[in-house]
Formats: C-alpha cells, sequence, structure tokens
C-alpha cells in the first residue's frame, strides 16, 4: 500500500508565506476534492504553528491543546492521499535536532511520507524583509547592519542546513526559488506546482499580501522596546503580540502610511551575498543545477538606498511625529506590561520556546 504524503511548507519567513496559508485555509474544501487535506489552523491566516509545535513536542499550552489533538486525530482518519501543512515556524523549530527527530518520528506515525516545501530567497532582501517583521513584532530591538552581519555569519542563513537535514531524516526537499520578479504574484500557482496540482484546477488563487512597514514603525517599536528592555525582563508572547496590535492600531487611527523600509546600503548587500557565496552554489547546484547568481540575477544585482532614521535623519515634521509615537506607545507597552494575563509564564507563551529556540541539540 502506497504512503500517504505530507507536504510540509517550512517557508521561510518573508517568502510569501502569509499568502499560501491565507490560501490553504480560504481553499481548504475544494483541496479535498483533489485528494489533499488541510488540517484547521488556529489563527485567520492559516498558519499551521500550534500543529507544528505540537508534532515537535514542545508545550503548546492548554488552550491550544484541542486543536492539535483534533488535527492529529482528522490527519489519521482522513481519506485524502495527501496532507498539507505550512508553518514558517519550523525554520526555527527544526534546527533544534531533539524537535527534528521528534517531529519526522511522529509524521511517520502518521503513515506519511515527508516532503519538505521550501521557498529559499535572496539573504540580502531576505534579512532586510525579516528584520523589519521582527522588529515591528517587538521582538528585537538592535540596529540593522549588527543583525544584518550576524545573521550572514549564522547557519540559519545558508539554505545547505536544509540539504542535510533532508539526507537525515530521507525526506524529500522541494525548493522553489523565491525571486524578485515574481514574488508573492505567482506564490500560489508555484506553491500548487510544487504539490502537484495545476492552478487552473483550483479557483481564488488570488494572492492575499501581508502588510510591509516603513522606517516610522520600525523606529517606533525598536525604541519602545529598547525602553523596556532597560527596566523589564523579555517581553512574553502575548505581550509581543499586543504591543504589535497596539502599534498598528495607534498608527492607524493617526493616518501614518509606512512601508518601504530599507536598512540595505549596496555595499552591505554586497558584503552579505559574499559571505554567502560559497553555501549559496552549492545549494543552488544541488537543487537546480545552475549557480545561484543564474536563480537569482535580478535580486542579485539590485542596488539600495537605506531609508532607516538610525542612518538617515528624518525631517522636522516626521521627527515631532516619532516622538509622539514614541512616547504615546511608550506609555500603552507600560500599560501592558502590568496585565498579569499577558505575562504568564509557561513555555507557550516564550518567544523564544514559541519558536523552536530552546535548545540546539
Amino acid at each position: 500500500m502506497t504512503k500517504r504524503v505530507c507536504y510540509i511548507h517550512a517557508g521561510p519567513h518573508k517568502t510569501g508565506t502569509t499568502s499560501i496559508q491565507w490560501f490553504l485555509q480560504e481553499n481548504r474544501a475544494e483541496l479535498s476534492i483533489h485528494g489533499y487535506f488541510v488540517p484547521e489552523s488556529e489563527r485567520r491566516r492559516g498558519a499551521h504553528h500550534a500543529l507544528v509545535e505540537g508534532l515537535a513536542g514542545l508545550d503548546v499550552g492548554q488552550h491550544r491543546e484541542p486543536l492539535v489533538t483534533r488535527s492529529v486525530q482528522e490527519i489519521v482518519e482522513t481519506p485524502a492521499a495527501a496532507i498539507i501543512i505550512s508553518s514558517e515556524a519550523l525554520e526555527g523549530i527544526l534546527q533544534s535536532r531533539k524537535h527534528a527527530d521528534v517531529f519526522f518520528s511522529r509524521i511517520a506515525a502518521l503513515d506519511c511520507e515527508a516532503k519538505l516545501v521550501l521557498f529559499p530567497r535572496n539573504q540580502p532582501q531576505w534579512i532586510n524583509s525579516s528584520y523589519a517583521f521582527t522588529v515591528k513584532s517587538f521582538r528585537r530591538s538592535d540596529p540593522f547592519q549588527s543583525a544584518a552581519l550576524g545573521f550572514a555569519k549564522s547557519p540559519g542563513s545558508r539554505f545547505s542546513h536544509w540539504l542535510a537535514l533532508a539526507d537525515a531524516y530521507a525526506f524529500e526537499l522541494i525548493a522553489r526559488p523565491f525571486i524578485k520578479e515574481s514574488g508573492a504574484c505567482s506564490i500560489i500557482p508555484e506553491f500548487l506546482r510544487s504539490i502537484g496540482i495545476n492552478s487552473s484546477q483550483v479557483q481564488g488563487t488570488a494572492v492575499r499580501l501581508n502588510e510591509t512597514v516603513g522606517p516610522f514603525t520600525v523606529t517606533v517599536a525598536r525604541e519602545v522596546l529598547r525602553s523596556i528592555a532597560d527596566t523589564s525582563k523579555p517581553l512574553t508572547w502575548l505581550q509581543a503580540e499586543r504591543c504589535k496590535r497596539e502599534l498598528a492600531m495607534y498608527l492607524e487611527k493617526q493616518g501614518i502610511a509606512d512601508s518601504g523600509y530599507c536598512g540595505l546600503s549596496t555595499a552591505l548587500a554586497r558584503h552579505i551575498q559574499r559571505e554567502l557565496q560559497s553555501d549559496n552554489n552549492a545549494f543552488a547546484q544541488s537543487v537546480w543545477g545552475r549557480p545561484w547568481s543564474d536563480i537569482f540575477a535580478a535580486d542579485v544585482a539590485a542596488e539600495f538606498t537605506p531609508n532607516d532614521f538610525d542612518v538617515r535623519r528624518p525631517g522636522w515634521f516626521t521627527a515631532r511625529r516619532l516622538r509622539r509615537a514614541i512616547s504615546a506607545m511608550k506609555a500603552r507597552a507600560d500599560e501592558i506590561l502590568q496585565d498579569p494575563a499577558l505575562a504568564v509564564d509557561a513555555p507557550w507563551n516564550d518567544v523564544a520556546h514559541r519558536s523552536g529556540l530552546v535548545s540546539r541539540v
């Protein structure tokens, strides 16, 4: 009897994951007609974070455990020949050998053959987008350049570790480039092709884009988090999520439209590319049979002008709005820190734990 296939979309972050997850959630019924089962999501956007955390042996908390239990049972019982799971949290979770062992053993116990879908992205653009996202999510407050240089030296920036993971756990790695020319506009058809579906067979492949942020948002979140770091322990998951939501609401109320953050300079982008060139080429040759620069030609040649307010000071009007926004958000953050319901000391409420970054062994 042929084993069922479990397509595991692992991101990484900022490669159209929101679009893919939203599409999967909105089209669960139609995908089931084609023999693909999509588990229920805990979020409106469709990500399976709780499920993958549970499958990896992480503590998901009592409030999320019923969803995980129900999803696992539905996977066991579904007559579908294929299951689709999507969570960019796997980017961190699977870097832990302990969590990876548990995750893939449980996938096998569900009588599924794992196939992992990955969308590699040229690292300077990837780092730039990821930095803006993590800052606005109140998870980091370091300057962009130090964050970028640190990430470029980290194992997580090198896609070859996915090849090692595929060898270690005997799964098929399906890698599709996330490139500048296509980006989010073709991510859904490309994802469907990667799991064996012709996009013309499925209705509703329109893309729902994740909102980008600009230098104003990054500066406010960064300054508020820096002020918190001076007087308090790191934010819990719930505290960070509430701060993120409050900042978005404040900016909307004030009518502040902000997008297009860029921390990169062309020189910094070239430095990062040189740092990762050898690993990138090894990965690209292994999965696509071509050099990285051929696959990501437009991205590799792109030029950048930073607009980060740490580098380019804003004008007086923007600076005044910044001061007001930072002051208002600091006051709101103080209120959030005083809410005991958001400060629960539990693994599921720890940002590192939720990202699978507890242990690398």
